[in-house]
Order: C-alpha cells, then sequence, then structure tokens
C-alpha cells in the first residue's frame, strides 16, 4: 500500500500531487535562478554607477583644472594687454619727442644760411594748372552723365511697356481667334465651348492690359527722352572726357616726378608738405601715402594755393565752387591718416 493509499486517495490523485509537486520544485528553481540573475544584473549596475561616479569627480576634478588654467591664462593675457598698452604709450611719448626734435632740428635747418626749400607748387607756364583744369572740366562733364545705374533704372522702364504692348498683342490675337470660331461653328459644336473660354479669359486680360499700357506709356516716352537727351549729351561731352582723362594720366606722371626728386633729393620740404604728410612715406603704406601726396599737389597747382603753412589753403564756399569744396573736405578726410 503507497502512501497515499493510506490517506484515501487513488493512484489517480497521487500521479497529480507528484506532478505538482514537480512543477512547484520546476518553479522554485527557476525562480532561485531569476532571482541570481537579477542580483547579478543588479551588482553590474551598481558596479557601472560606482564607475560613473568616479567619472564625475574626475571630470570635476579636471573642470577644475582647466578652470584654473583658464583663469591664469587670462590674468597673464591681461597682464601682457597691460604691458603692451605701456609699450605703446612710451613708444608714442618717445615718437612724439622725436618729431619735436625733427621739427626743432628743421626749423634750425631752414634758419641757417643757404638752406633751400623745394617749391613743389611752381608752374611758371601754367601748364600744370591747364592739365588740372582739364581733368576737372572732364569730370564735371562726366557727373552730368546719367550713372550706369541710372540707366538701367530707365531702360527698365522702357522694357516693361513693350512688355505689356507684346503681352496685349497676344491678347487680342487670342480674341480674334476664338470669335471666329465662334462665328464660324453652330451651337452644340464641341469647339464652341473651348472658344467661349479662350474668348473670355482673353478679353479680360487684354483689358487689364490696356489700362496697365495706359499707366506706363507716359513712364516709357519720359524715360525715352531722358535715354535720348544723355545719349547726345554724351557724344557731345566724349571729347572734354577724354581730355580730361589723359590730363589726369598726364598731370600725375609729371607730379610724382618732381615729388620723388624732392624726396630723394637734400633741399627740404615745405612745412605744409610736412605738416600734413610728414618729412616722408611709411614704409607699410608707400604707395598709399604717395598717391595722397599726389591728390595734394594735383589741388594745389589746380587751385592755385600758395598757403605756406595749409596744404589745403583755407576752406572754399560750397555755394560757390562745390566741385572743390567737396574735393577739399575729401582730401582733408584722407590727410586725418598722414599727419
Amino acid at each position: 500500500m503507497s502512501g497515499y493509499d493510506s490517506l484515501g486517495l487513488n493512484e489517480e490523485h497521487g500521479r497529480r500531487i507528484d506532478a505538482l509537486k514537480r512543477s512547484q520544485d520546476t518553479f522554485e528553481r527557476n525562480t532561485e535562478y531569476a532571482l541570481s540573475d537579477l542580483k547579478s544584473k543588479l551588482s553590474d549596475i551598481e558596479d557601472t554607477v560606482e564607475r560613473l561616479e568616479d567619472h564625475e569627480r574626475s571630470a570635476m576634478r579636471r573642470f577644475d583644472t582647466l578652470e584654473a588654467e583658464l583663469q591664469e591664462a587670462k590674468e597673464t593675457a591681461e597682464a601682457r594687454s597691460d604691458e603692451l598698452e605701456e609699450s605703446i604709450t612710451a613708444t608714442e611719448t618717445g615718437l612724439e619727442r622725436l618729431t619735436t626734435r625733427v621739427s626743432a632740428l628743421e626749423r634750425h635747418l631752414r634758419q641757417a644760411e643757404g638752406a633751400v626749400v623745394v617749391d613743389l607748387d611752381v608752374d611758371r607756364e601754367g601748364k600744370l594748372r591747364g592739365l588740372g583744369l582739364a581733368v576737372e572740366e572732364g569730370i564735371a562733364a562726366e557727373e552730368a552723365l546719367l550713372s550706369a545705374h541710372q540707366r538701367n533704372v530707365l531702360q527698365i522702364r522702357i522694357t516693361h511697356y513693350q512688355q505689356a504692348r507684346q503681352a496685349l498683342a497676344g491678347h487680342r490675337s487670342t480674341v480674334r481667334d476664338a470669335a471666329a470660331v465662334l462665328a464660324s461653328t453652330p451651337a452644340g459644336d464641341p469647339r464652341r465651348k473651348k472658344a467661349e473660354q479662350a474668348f473670355t479669359k482673353a478679353a479680360a486680360e487684354a483689358q487689364k492690359g490696356q489700362e496697365r499700357i495706359g499707366r506706363l506709356a507716359e513712364s516709357a516716352r519720359s524715360a525715352q527722352a531722358e535715354l535720348v537727351a544723355d545719349n547726345a549729351l554724351r557724344a557731345k561731352s566724349a571729347a572734354v572726357i577724354e581730355a580730361g582723362q589723359r590730363a589726369h594720366t598726364q598731370l600725375r606722371v609729371r607730379l610724382r616726378s618732381r615729388l620723388s626728386d624732392a624726396l630723394t633729393g637734400t633741399d627740404l620740404l615745405p612745412v605744409w608738405f610736412t605738416t600734413a604728410l610728414g618729412p616722408m612715406a611709411p614704409p607699410r603704406r608707400a604707395e598709399e601715402w604717395m598717391e595722397t601726396a599726389l591728390d595734394v599737389l594735383a589741388y594745389r597747382v589746380t587751385y592755385q594755393v600758395t598757403d605756406p603753412v595749409l596744404a589745403l589753403g583755407s576752406a572754399p564756399a560750397a555755394s560757390q565752387a562745390p566741385r572743390r569744396a567737396a574735393r577739399f573736405n575729401e582730401l582733408k578726410r584722407d590727410l586725418r591718416d598722414w599727419g
């Protein structure tokens, strides 16, 4: 007799109980395995968290180090900046002293017996002034013409009018063609519907186009008149403009030669020149300095400025000589870089 028989259970009940016990054992084993795996993963997570915390602490230490290095670099840069400013100030002070000494030496030389000052304004036969006036006449003639931008704007106005006329002609042609179809086909013809639609649309567009042309016509006529007048003035002024351009080249060549001889010679430069431009060209901007000096020389010979101290002489009245006044102000701005 089995143990189950003593409990009053038959064999079938015993088998079921055994199966349940096996299932329970399997469940317990699986549960223990799952718990063990979970503990292992939890341990891995804890290790990962600890490593991340270590990395964070290391990163914070590195950040603190970088912040300290940055602060040190900033302080060093500020200290060097202060040193540089002091050096620049000392250099400027030394330059001012040197300039004062050069000016004193120059005055001494000018007072010395036999000292010769170059006359950069000399123009005995008036040829240089003639070239300068030709340059001014050419510039004035060119300024009286329309600029390329102004001509383009006028041409666009004309083009818009022409395009509007072409579009209107196209709409009217469509209206005529559609009307011909409507006149030649009976009711119910499949072509009539398409022709009716084309007629209605083209007629409306033609009406709009006619109104647009009305607005553009006067603008186009005035634009055309301005272009014709400018073309006539351009043809009339061509010789004067070309002569001014040739005179500009000749004047610059002669003045450059005169100034080069003065700079390489032993005679003293005029006071007005050294006051406005200094005694010599700066090494790094020599050509720019030379061009400004030539501009000043050209201004003086053109307008017969002979002031011994002021490079440009007295300011001209803009109401009486607008072109000269504009040139005076332009050169005055240019000279700020050199004086």
